[in-house]
């Protein structure tokens, strides 16, 4: 069911946007809905997930955050894309065939919000955004949680604890259209109150470290978080740890160098590995996996993680992953490293 910003009473032709998950991604999805209500268009709102862009036909619409890239085939339409590291923003026209071209580049934005209010602009219409709203996408992006003002932090942990939620970017994308047009921040009642969850997460995420709710290979920590493990704390605490379990694997791995994650999620459990290590490579560690076993996984590298899932979601239950530890940390220990 799409949803729609109807906010415009004339009505000459109707549009869909296909947004993104981010911060970012939903109030640019929501700025570019306000400047086509503006022009008459009646506009309908798409959050496909990750794993749905992949397959995911466009035909006739606009994307925020979404391309071929991504795995998605678009026809007549219009991609809006940021890229953070060069603080540059593109929009790409897929033609009838699904060939892109670059028609506009708009350098020096510093979000994908920016890049649709400058495109905006060029369709003879101007939305203004909250200027809060914008540094704070911007301290989102670049990760300075510090700077985030109160408003901003509350949105960041009610994110937090709902980044595969698709129902709640919902309530993000109403929030950005209601500032859009009357230039208050006020949140409402859900992005509060999953906030909260967020700072309760976090008194149990330090419960978790204290007391050791976690597996120790020797110097070599293995948080799992999974409904299957055989830990009553873990199980209680499932749906509060899920949402941090990345932000405790990073500090279990900067404190030991070396950490490991085995988390439960909708396609079985992934194992995340992360080094920091100098003495350790990743090649060492991939290549503890024995052949007739990596064969069935699929591996791949982000920044200073290992991410491990098996091919086949049905082989991916929690012994067999934990079997798979066990091998690999076995033979990081054999090598003294």
């Amino acid at each position: 069911m799409h949803g729609c910003a109807c906010l415009g009473e004339s009505v000459s032709a109707s549009t869909t946007i296909y947004s993104g998950w981010t911060w970012d991604e939903v109030v640019g999805s929501a700025a570019l809905a306000a400047a086509l209500i503006k022009k008459g268009k009646r506009v309908f709102i798409e959050f496909p997930s990750p794993q749905e862009v992949k397959s995911l036909i466009i035909s006739g619409a606009y994307t925020i955050g979404i391309s071929h890239r991504e795995g998605a085939i678009l026809r007549n339409t219009t991609a809006i894309k940021f890229f953070n590291d060069k603080k540059l923003g593109i929009i790409f026209r897929y033609d009838g065939s699904g060939r892109s071209e670059i028609i506009m580049k708009f350098a020096n934005v510093r979000s994908i919000t920016e890049t649709v209010l400058e495109y905006i602009l060029t369709l003879n219409e101007k939305i203004n955004v909250p200027e809060q709203l914008l540094n704070d996408i911007v301290s989102m992006n670049e990760l300075r949680l510090d700077r985030l003002s109160r408003v901003g932090k509350i949105m960041y942990k009610a994110l937090k604890m709902n980044y595969n939620n698709k129902e709640f970017r919902r309530e993000m994308y109403n929030f950005a259209l209601n500032a859009i047009k009357t230039k208050s921040l006020k949140l409402p009642e859900p992005v509060i109150r999953e906030a909260t969850k967020f700072d309760e997460a976090l008194k149990i995420a330090g419960k978790l470290v204290r007391e050791e709710h976690y597996i120790k290979y020797n110097t070599i920590p293995l948080l799992v978080v999974s409904t299957k493990f055989d830990d009553e704390f873990i199980k209680e605490n499932f749906s509060l740890l899920k949402p941090i379990a990345y932000d405790l694997l990073l500090k279990l791995c900067r404190s030991n160098g070396l950490g490991m994650l085995v988390l439960e999620t909708d396609l079985g459990h992934t194992l995340r590995i992360c080094l920091h290590k100098k003495d350790l490579s990743f090649v060492k560690i991939i290549s503890s996996i024995p052949r007739e076993l990596s064969e069935k996984l699929l591996i791949s590298l982000r920044g200073n993680h290992i991410i491990i899932k098996y091919k086949n979601p049905s082989e991916s239950n929690l012994d067999n992953v934990l079997s798979l530890v066990n091998k690999i940390t076995a033979s990081i220990l054999e090598s003294g490293q």
